[in-house]
């Protein structure tokens, strides 16, 4: 049977005055022993000294013992015994009610508070207060051993003198009081803080009552939430959609059927929720008068024939027909491309949706004098006449047949009205329940600022370099500094402006060698500035970069490359390089000591593509370097001469070579500050034992891909 009794340290009895003050002493040096901070040591201290002082000035025949109680956590207990006659009102002195003719009457309730474990008994025969406090997680086990090991240290030690106990006291509270002074400044310094806060808030208060007027109307209201709601939600959103395209596209390999369908379903949930998102955007900034128009001169039948390839995949069987028809020989607009194509996406899309069979059919023709009129005919279920002007409301969805079975926000059409609007035009709806629908949109050719309203332009980033100018186009704050990041070890000269107009600005003033244009910017899609900067006279290489892995569309817009987001940062930089020199070296430098190493992987690189050089060393690995053109770098750590930190350092010092991806392929484990400093010098870590359990395979094709080492 396993014995649970507390082990018993040290028994002190109370027969004099001074006895209370080792009893102090005592709790404190076995606190000490087991492993009580100095704070926990002095509450240990006093509790003792309280429970010892009032057993031997109301009873006789006291005892102060110290145990140890093999609990979860291990409990160091103080146990104070006396047999006196007992504690008369102790209900009374425990709910903090009595004050007692010799002092406050608060050594118990005061010793109950300090303590984690706290039990008292009283009667004629006498009263026992058993105290306790848990040991400290990082303290050691106590067991049977460990007690005689206490006892033994405090039999060393003997017992203090009163004088020097009350002496140390003293010193333990000018301690205390000190601390208590620094908090007490804390506590001003803080209430400084605060009144300057509260000037603070008062000056705003003034401020916003000079503007009670306009923050009372609840259309502004509603347009900060919806902005402030969708911009939050567009990042993450976009993460989402890009992490799942990459699981679709297998780059961490294969998935199952199940796992491929549930990616597919987040796909889509984060798609209708952008949509949703973009849409409830695009209201707060129209209501707020701040959203741009950017009108640029383009022809209805281009913009038809975009039209067709974008939705073409929304129809839903062959008995559906989407029809695009422009009048011949009209003239070309002026206005803002981007939002005509938005109002009639929504159209569209809404007309599509509910037609089961028939057509859709898209016209434009001339409409007075310097006016178009696009209509969207459909064969669907229609729209009774008492709800035709309520689905221009926003949220609003009528009940029928098919809403069921098809999701939307009810925004799309408030949205497409007040984009109209924006632009000069109006719209309307023709409709009859069963036989279908007629929106048309009437827009002037030419469009005109009415009341200018405001335009929002983030100001540009740059980061001097003197090397060749690179213009990033981004409006996403996070992407421009992981691109910045990217490049950081290059000597290029980057500007990042946030949307079409900073860039048509910059590019009067500036000759950038190479143009990144982010595929989305705002919501819309900005492959029209290719050829608008083409148009301009800028002859250099375009580089798109999107969340939305559709090479084929860049390139067909005038892209010279296209990069799927997320880029990794050599991928970029040798992109970035390519588009610069003309070619990309398929030389790779193996740079090991050993020659078995050197011989399998130069194989299984050899077998992929790769012209192969080697270096036995570190200093002959910088000689190479300077010798050949290289495209990348599988690099030893632990080498002769110079060890691969010390090489990838003079590597990243030399411009040169500050940009070529370098893979650290070792068989050493790297320490976390090792793998920091790896990371910092924007190397890669392929580990020996990772290539020798699976050689020439998959992995080696996805490590050259993430370090951008291209053939």
């Amino acid at each position: 049977m396993i014995d649970t009794r507390p082990l018993s340290i040290f028994t002190l009895r109370l027969r004099h005055e001074r006895h209370v003050v080792h009893a102090r002493q005592r709790a404190r040096d076995i606190a000490a022993l087991l492993g009580f901070e100095h704070q926990e040591q002095i509450r240990l201290a006093t509790a003792a000294s309280e429970l010892a002082r009032n057993a031997f000035r109301y009873a006789s025949s006291g005892a102060v013992e110290f145990l140890v109680r093999d609990t979860t956590p291990q409990l160091f207990l103080i146990s104070v015994t006396d047999a006196g006659p007992g504690i008369a009102n102790l209900s009374e002195i425990l709910d903090g009610k009595y004050v007692s003719r010799t002092g406050l009457g608060k050594g118990i309730t005061g010793t109950k508070r300090l303590m984690d474990h706290f039990q008292i008994s009283s009667s004629a025969e006498g009263t026992r207060v058993e105290a306790g406090k848990a040991l400290p997680p990082a303290a050691p086990f106590v067991d049977a051993e460990g007690v005689r090991r206490i006892a033994s240290e405090l039999a060393k030690s003997g017992a203090t003198d009163p004088i020097d106990e009350v002496e140390r006291q003293n010193q333990e509270l000018l301690r205390t009081l000190a601390d208590l002074r620094e908090k007490q400044d804390q506590l001003a310094e803080l209430n400084r803080e605060l009144e300057d806060t509260n000037r603070g808030v008062v000056a705003l208060y003034a401020e916003l009552d000079q503007n009670a007027d306009d923050l009372r109307r609840i259309s502004d209201l509603k347009t900060s939430f919806l902005s402030n709601l969708s911009h939050e939600f567009r990042t993450p959103l976009n993460s989402i959609m890009s992490l799942s395209q990459l699981l679709m596209n297998r780059s961490d390999g294969d998935l199952s059927p199940e796992q491929e369908k549930q990616v597919s379903f987040i796909q889509r949930s984060a798609a209708e929720l952008t949509e949703l998102v973009n849409d409830l955007l695009d209201l707060a900034k129209v209501e707020a008068g701040k959203i741009d128009v950017r009108p640029r001169h383009f022809e209805v039948p281009e913009l038809f024939g975009a039209l067709r390839g974008m939705l073409k995949p929304l129809l839903t069987g062959n008995s559906l027909e989407l029809v695009f028809d422009a009048e011949p020989d009209l003239p070309p607009m002026y206005t803002d491309e981007g939002k005509v194509s938005q109002i009639l996406r929504n159209l569209i899309s809404n007309a599509l949706k509910f037609t089961r069979r028939g057509y859709v059919r898209i016209m434009a023709q001339s409409e007075g004098e310097g006016h178009v009129a696009f209509r969207v005919a459909d064969t669907g279920i229609g729209i009774a006449p008492e709800d035709q002007e309520r689905i221009f409301e926003e949220f609003v969805q009528i009940e029928g047949e098919l809403q069921a079975g098809v999701k939307g926000t009810g925004l799309g059409l408030p949205l497409s009205r007040r984009l109209t609007e924006l632009l000069g035009g109006t719209i309307s709806v023709v409709s009859t329940l069963g036989i279908g629908s007629t929106f048309q949109v009437t827009l002037p050719i030419h469009y005109r600022t009415p009341g200018a309203p405001s335009i929002h332009v983030a100001p540009a980033i740059t980061r001097q370099g003197t090397g060749v100018t690179i213009l990033f186009i981004e409006d996403n704050q996070e992407t421009s500094f992981v691109h910045e990041s990217s490049l950081k070890m290059s000597n290029y000269h980057l500007h990042f402006t946030a949307n079409i107009p900073d860039a048509r600005a910059v590019m009067k003033t500036l000759q950038p060698a190479l143009v990144a244009l982010d595929r989305f910017i705002d919501g819309e899609d900005s492959l029209f500035y290719i050829q608008e900067m083409k148009a301009a006279g800028y002859v250099g290489p375009v580089l798109v970069i999107s969340v939305i892995d559709e090479e084929d569309a860049a390139l067909n817009a005038g892209a010279d490359r296209f990069l799927a987001k997320p880029v990794a940062p050599f991928k970029l930089a040798s992109t970035i390089r390519e588009l610069l020199v003309g070619h990309v070296s398929s030389t790779v430098l193996l740079a090991d000591d050993d020659e078995a190493t050197r011989y399998l992987l130069g194989e299984a690189l050899t077998r992929l593509g790769y012209n192969i050089v080697e270096a036995q060393n570190g200093r002959e690995a910088i000689q190479m370097m300077e010798t050949h053109i290289i495209g990348g770098v599988f690099l030893d750590i632990i080498m002769p001469d110079l060890n691969g930190f010390e090489v990838l350092r003079e590597l990243r010092r030399r411009a040169p070579t500050q940009s070529i991806p370098v893979i650290v392929h070792t068989s050493k484990d790297l320490s976390p500050k090792e793998e920091d400093e790896l990371s910092n010098l924007g190397a890669i870590f392929f580990s020996k034992r990772e290539f020798v359990s699976d050689p020439g395979s998959g992995k080696l094709r996805e490590i050259l891909a993430i370090a951008g080492i291209g053939l």
